[in-house]
Order: structure tokens, then sequence, then C-alpha cells
């Protein structure tokens, strides 16, 4: 969390907390002024927000650094659209949140990992049976007089190609 704090002092973020979240604000502004004026609308940030959300569907995204699952998001992105121009900007941001190469590649295969069996047809389509929670005792006294509503996962928007 130290360096996080670091590189957005550097390019003058005031956040009270670092978070992969705010990490993606923060990554997607300043690549987005660097795309042509055409060319901004095919980078949405409401796209990488719920692929951001897929991720933290996962425990083991809780692991990553939130500066580093916030470049893997849109690094993965900038790929997928083809923007060739955005490279260089992806390597300085890398370069400034001092992100290792070999850290932002792993965390990078997870995330493509994970959105590719996110959008599949496996994963979409939910399971008949009900849903069982396992808790303790306690836990559940606490619970008994609670109402809870489970709500569907987020889904990833379509790119505007």
């Amino acid at each position: 969390m130290r360096m996080e704090k670091i590189v957005l002092e550097k390019v003058c973020w005031k956040v009270k907390a670092t978070t992969a979240f705010q990490f993606l604000q923060l990554y997607y502004s300043l690549i987005h002024e660097n795309l042509p004026f055409e060319r901004r609308k095919n980078l949405s940030f409401e796209r990488l927000e719920a692929q951001l959300k897929a991720c933290h569907c996962r425990i083991m995204f809780s692991k990553a650094k939130p500066s580093v699952l916030a470049l893997s998001i849109i690094a993965l992105e900038v790929q997928a659209q083809k923007f060739i121009e955005l490279t260089e900007g992806i390597e300085c941001l890398q370069k400034h949140s001092k992100i290792n190469c070999r850290d932002l590649t792993f965390w990078q295969e997870l995330v493509a990992k994970c959105l590719t069996e996110y959008s599949s047809n496996k994963c979409s389509k939910p399971n008949v049976q009900k849903l069982k929670w396992i808790v303790s005792g306690r836990t559940a006294r606490q619970l008994k007089h609670s109402y809870y509503k489970i709500t569907h996962l987020p889904t990833i928007p379509e790119t505007g190609s």
C-alpha cells in the first residue's frame, strides 16, 4: 500500500484509501487522455469496472496488490482492443508504479482466465439447487431474524467495436 500511495502523490491524486477501483479510475484517466478522440468511446470505464467486479468474485484476487490488479485489467483490455498506441503508456504506468513485469504477467494471466470463465455459458447458467450456507451456531443465531437477498453477478458489457 505504501508504494501505491507514493504513485498517487506523484500524479497529484489525493486518495485516502487505495483500492483496485481507485487505481482503475486513476490509470483509466491517464490512459484515456492519450487516446485519439474518435477512439475514446471504445475504451469503456464501465466495461473495465465490470471486469474488476468479476475478478472480485474470486477469492484469489484478494491477494493481488490493488495497483497490479487494476493495471492488469487495463493492459488486457488495451491488448484486446488493439490500442497499439497505448502500449507505451501501460509500460510507463508499470514503471512509475514499480510493478514487476513478472507480477504483471502473472496477474494478467489469472485475470484473463477468470474473465474467460466468467463469460462462459457454464458460469452464466445458475445451478437449480438451493444455495447452502455453512455457518457457525453463533452466526446462525445472529442471522435467524435477518433476511438477505442474493443479487445477480454483474455482466460485462460488449465492446463498442
